[in-house]
């Protein structure tokens, strides 16, 4: 079993080991543990994939509340084509994942399931551990950069649309009132599910306005819709969950990130100037920045030929940065 640079023992006591010993070139389903819970995933191989190859592995990470099938899926099956091992995800608490509150947007969870997926491709036999890549779009953006910060184990990372905040940037985007109302929302039903259990939702997105946690006609128009239909999506998440993500600050791990880094954005994707092009600047090491034309920040997540365009580029920066 092939061990990273990072300590190993850390990690290995949370994933467990895998019992799967046939994989086949495809779409492989897969499972591992995070902070002790059991998280389902997908493994895109290679066509031409053979058990006793060694392969560049890449963990994929996508937007606030998605599940594997939904954007890390569009682009996994672009790296596959390429010659990578893909792994994408369900994170604790969401899809065919364990874990509970369920749909609990808590960042600092997250980045430890994106670690432990680490750990999950280096116990692979066929995975070379010298060869780890991440891509995270849009939250998954900030949350793998926070991850790859913290483990040397990954060589390279690309952002797509990466929603890269902290709290001055949700100040901005909430304003002031705005930010302190649903922080102290998201405080009290903290406090109230320690105290009882009781575990307080808001809807994520709705074509009807309202309380949401994901507001915006576009927003809905992604979720809300067949475009990206999963049986595995929940359309809600904890109240409480606010707490955590409104604190993040995803902008501070670029000056923490010494691999190299790609950034792919747009102007019509979120935060373009104080958050990802801020992000690109407070980067130390190896850095690109790829600026491309959208419509919207959610056309990244399935419109054909920017996903193309984006996975491309991708490919090109994991082949001069991984293989």
């Amino acid at each position: 079993m092939k061990q990273g640079l990072f300590t190993t023992a850390l990690f290995m006591a949370t994933i467990g080991l895998h019992a799967q010993t046939d994989f086949q070139a495809g779409l492989n389903k897969i499972s591992f543990k995070s902070d002790g819970f059991k998280l389902i995933g997908h493994i895109y191989l290679p066509p031409s994939f053979v058990q006793s190859g060694s392969y560049t592995a890449v963990v994929i990470d996508g937007p606030q509340s998605s599940v594997k099938e939904q954007v890390a899926a569009n682009y996994a099956s672009h790296l596959a084509e390429a010659g990578f091992v893909v792994l994408a995800f369900d994170h604790q608490g969401y899809g065919e994942s364990e874990g509970f509150p369920r749909q609990d947007e808590v960042p600092q969870k997250k980045v430890r399931d994106i670690q432990n997926a680490v750990s999950y491709l280096i116990s692979l036999p066929f995975v070379d551990s010298n060869k780890i890549g991440a891509i995270g779009i849009c939250s998954g953006g900030g949350y793998s950069a926070r991850a790859v910060a913290g483990d040397p184990r990954v060589k390279a990372f690309v952002g797509i649309a990466g929603f890269y905040h902290n709290p001055a940037v949700m100040v901005q985007w909430l304003g002031e009132d705005g930010y302190k109302t649903l922080l102290n929302r998201a405080i009290s039903s903290r406090q109230n599910y320690r105290q009882t259990g009781e575990v307080e939702y808001m809807v994520n997105v709705s074509d009807k306005g309202g309380d949401l946690a994901m507001p915006g006609q576009e927003a809905f128009d992604y979720y809300g819709t067949k475009r990206s239909y999963s049986p595995g999506w929940v359309n809600r998440s904890t109240t409480m969950s606010f707490e955590h993500f409104l604190q993040f600050n995803a902008i501070d791990a670029a000056q923490e990130l010494s691999v190299p880094t790609l950034i792919i954005h747009s102007d019509n994707a979120l935060v373009p100037e104080e958050g990802a092009k801020t992000f690109y600047r407070n980067l130390k090491g190896k850095k690109d920045l790829y600026w491309m034309s959208s419509i919207n920040h959610i056309a990244f997540y399935d419109q054909a030929d920017l996903v193309k365009e984006a996975a491309v580029k991708t490919i090109e920066w994991f082949e001069k940065n991984l293989r």
